[in-house]
């Protein structure tokens, strides 16, 4: 006698709808000033939304604003390859930007400690204190 387990619906979902990187990873990059450019990010940064990332992020590079501010504070996974698009970011400032991240989840803050010797980067812990300078 053979028993089949039903899968509960909860665990029911459409792949296709669930693996769409706009599903798992959103940005917004806006600019509450002259003197700063923002981009918000939230969900997960990893190999398959790190494309997302990167649009946004050298969008905002494009700006004439001399900081550019990352808001890391709503991610919830951000692997190596957040990382790449970061270095890569910052290897595109313009002469008079700079690149300025906010941070304060376990998993970003770790891979910056983790990658310090090769990639580090200006952090703060909020928001407020990122831009207090810029104004």
């Amino acid at each position: 006698m053979s028993t089949a387990f039903a899968t509960p619906p909860f665990f029911v979902t459409d792949a296709r709808k669930a693996d769409h990187p706009a599903e798992r990873l959103q940005t917004s990059v806006t600019s509450p000033s002259d003197q700063v450019t923002l981009c918000a990010v939230a969900g997960e940064v990893d190999h398959y939304t790190a494309d997302v990332l990167r649009r946004q992020l050298i969008g905002a590079l494009g700006t004439a604003a001399p900081l550019v501010v990352v808001d890391l504070s709503k991610v919830t996974f951000f692997g190596i390859a957040g990382l790449r698009v970061l270095i890569e970011a910052r290897s595109r400032l313009g002469t008079d930007q700079r690149l300025r991240l906010v941070t304060g989840p376990r998993c970003v803050d770790r891979l910056l400690e983790v990658a310090a010797d090769v990639a580090s980067f200006e952090t703060m812990a909020s928001l407020a204190h990122a831009v207090l300078d810029a104004a």
